[in-house]
């Protein structure tokens, strides 16, 4: 009998042992469960790195995360060398409420010129490949140089992405986008942040802006609603929310708000101007009270203008100068008229026009540019994820030549081709008496 219960008994104990193991387990899994869902929780609210304002020294980044992440970035000159690590900083007031997470940010400073940095952003200690980037740091300023700006505007969530690879083939040093960043058509800081966001996370971009300095300015759908001007209510909230997103140098002055500002890139200064914030209504009279960028912001405008001393200066906006019969400087004549009369009476050399909203791209010659005084080229790049062709523009400055060039070429992600002309510094210059 004892034989037989122990026989009897070994199975009963295997068996008893077996539950134990399965519920252990089952406990386990269950425990592992809340902080699994945790985990995922958090990666779900990471968005970026992205690398904004770079110059000869410093380079500025931003990263989005959870509110309790610890975010570190660390940086070198190769994967391997890593020159330091320091911590991103939070934004401070916030201005999304109902946004789970918390943007921050950071400068690298002690860079070296004209130098390519590799970087990867630790979340609580952690690396990962989609947080891992590269940036090239802006040559000494004022001196001549060689670089290739991307400029893109009109990218769409849920629309075709392809094009951003192509953008990323052309190998450019630098992107400037110009609107309608996405299209949340409101000034509501969590309704733009929520679009910001969800476009941020798309994979194609995500490349671009962790392995470009890329410098930003708004149009109406990413302002607010479609045609916007500056009656819109709630532009305030836009403009902290658009300087919390973004990296780009300081904007509008002690004295005027706005999301206008300048960077120099070499001997090449840009000026970025916002067309939005103290622009007319498209609607009013068409006569010499109606503006499209403010008495403030024209005139700080101006004052770059003359006082650059760059081989070209680059007026960028979201607005076109003639292609839009609805919402561009075509319907404001005065402000048109004024901007290109001042350079020709200053007799500014190397003015170059950029923007991008009619969902196609181009380049030309103004056909005023006799009030310029010599050919005023607008580049058109708009529709990179949100059009037929996805186009964009490239523009090859070559500022260390006798006579400094500039190259635009217009590449279409339909591959219906592409647009190449170049114009010398030379050319765009006034007569000389």
């Amino acid at each position: 009998m004892r034989c037989i219960a122990r026989k009897l008994a070994y199975p009963i104990a295997l068996s008893a042992l077996a539950i134990a193991v399965s519920l252990a387990r089952s406990w386990a899994d269950e425990a592992e469960r809340p902080a699994q869902g945790a985990q995922k929780q958090a990666d779900d609210l990471v968005a970026g790195p992205l690398v904004g304002q770079a110059t000869s020294t410093r380079v500025s980044l931003w990263m989005h995360a959870a509110p309790d992440a610890r975010l570190e970035v660390e940086y070198g000159t190769a994967p391997d060398q890593p020159l330091g690590r320091v911590a991103m900083v939070p934004v401070e007031d916030f201005a999304a409420d109902k946004i789970s997470g918390r943007p921050a940010k950071v400068t690298l400073t002690g860079l070296t010129a004209g130098t390519s940095y590799t970087f990867r952003v630790a979340i609580d200690g952690k690396f990962a490949a989609e947080r891992a980037g590269t940036f090239k740091t802006a040559p000494e300023a004022g001196q001549p140089c060689q670089f290739r700006l991307g400029l893109t505007s009109c990218m769409k969530y849920g629309q075709p992405q392809g094009s951003w690879a192509l953008f990323l083939a052309e190998r450019p040093d630098l992107h400037l986008t110009l609107g309608d960043t996405h299209y949340a058509d409101s000034t509501s800081p969590n309704r733009q942040w929520e679009h910001h966001l969800r476009y941020r996370r798309v994979p194609q971009f995500a490349a671009v802006i962790r392995g470009l300095p890329t410098y930003a300015m708004w149009d109406d759908h990413d302002y607010g609603p479609n045609d916007s001007d500056g009656t819109a209510a709630g532009k305030e909230n836009s403009l902290v929310s658009w300087r919390q997103v973004w990296c780009n140098p300081p904007s509008g002055t002690a004295a005027t708000p706005g999301a206008f500002y300048k960077f120099s890139w070499g001997d090449v200064d840009f000026f970025v101007v916002d067309g939005r914030y103290h622009r007319s209504p498209d609607k009013a009279p068409d006569d010499d009270k109606k503006r499209m960028l403010g008495d403030a912001q024209f005139a700080w405008l101006l004052e770059g203008l003359s006082n650059s001393t760059a081989r070209f200066k680059v007026i960028a906006s979201g607005s076109t100068l003639f292609h839009s019969a609805g919402d561009g400087w075509r319907i404001y004549t005065f402000s048109r008229h004024r901007l290109l009369d001042a350079i020709k009476a200053r007799k500014i050399s190397g003015v170059l026009y950029l923007s991008g909203d009619i969902h196609n791209s181009l380049v030309w010659e103004h056909p005023e540019s006799d009030r310029v005084g010599y050919p005023l080229v607008e580049v058109i790049s708009s529709g990179i994820a949100n059009s037929k062709k996805l186009s964009f523009a490239t523009i090859d400055f070559d500022t260390a030549k006798d006579d400094p060039t500039v190259r635009v070429r217009i590449i279409a992600g339909d591959g219906s081709g592409q647009d190449d002309r170049t114009w010398t510094l030379s050319s765009l210059s006034p007569d000389k008496e």
